[in-house]
């Protein structure tokens, strides 16, 4: 069953061994992950967010029934499908689709994450970067158009797929650029205050 984080925001274990408390601190960490990306931007996302914490082998399916369904293609087409962002389901830490009803899920890699549970984090505020691009005027658009292309329901000439696809790869390097800047403020911080502690405590014990 989901649980609420807030109005718009919600986290799903999906699959019998998923790690509960992995799930936990996932869920613990996404509230401030979101925060960050708000005040990185200065703008909400949007749409309502899904956080589903699953294994690599359900990210595929998971992937192309939401934005198949989120694209208008039919259940009989999209289900034969694969979307090539989810070519290497264990290459990813988390995948972001669009879905019905106005809402981005994020689907992320449990495996991976419980092997390196210092990238909860990254993953995360990448995760709400990728929401936000998704919130943007066209992004929905562009990314229905993609999607009924590679189910093959409504192919694109060779120019525009190109165009589409260089707009996602540029999509994952703002990402990229943009969680680079917001972890290291936030490392940078956490050092800072770990000095002025250090300090206050040796002034204290000084006195």
């Amino acid at each position: 069953m989901p649980k609420p984080a807030s109005a718009q925001l919600s986290i799903i274990r999906d699959g019998l061994f998923v790690s509960r408390s992995l799930t936990a601190d996932i869920t613990d960490t996404a509230p401030n992950a979101r925060r960050l990306v708000k005040e990185h931007y200065g703008r909400r996302p949007l749409a309502a967010v899904e956080l589903v914490v699953t294994s690599p082998k359900r990210i595929p399916r998971l992937a192309v029934t939401s934005q198949g369904a989120a694209a208008g293609v039919p259940e009989n087409v999209y289900e034969e499908k694969l979307l090539s962002c989810t070519a290497k389901p264990h290459d990813l830490y988390s995948v972001t689709v669009i879905a019905p009803k106005n809402t981005v899920q994020v689907l992320i890699n449990a495996k991976r994450l419980r092997r390196r549970p210092r990238e909860i984090g990254a993953t995360l505020v990448w995760a709400f970067v990728e929401v936000d691009q998704l919130s943007r005027k066209g992004a929905v658009e562009r990314r229905i158009a993609l999607t009924r292309h590679e189910m093959g329901t409504h192919v694109l000439s060779k120019g525009k797929a190109r165009s589409l696809y260089r707009i996602e790869a540029e999509m994952e390097d703002e990402a990229a650029k943009v969680t680079g800047q917001i972890v290291g403020k936030v490392i940078r911080q956490n050092r800072q205050a770990e000095a002025a502690a250090r300090e206050e405590a040796a002034a204290q014990n000084a006195a």
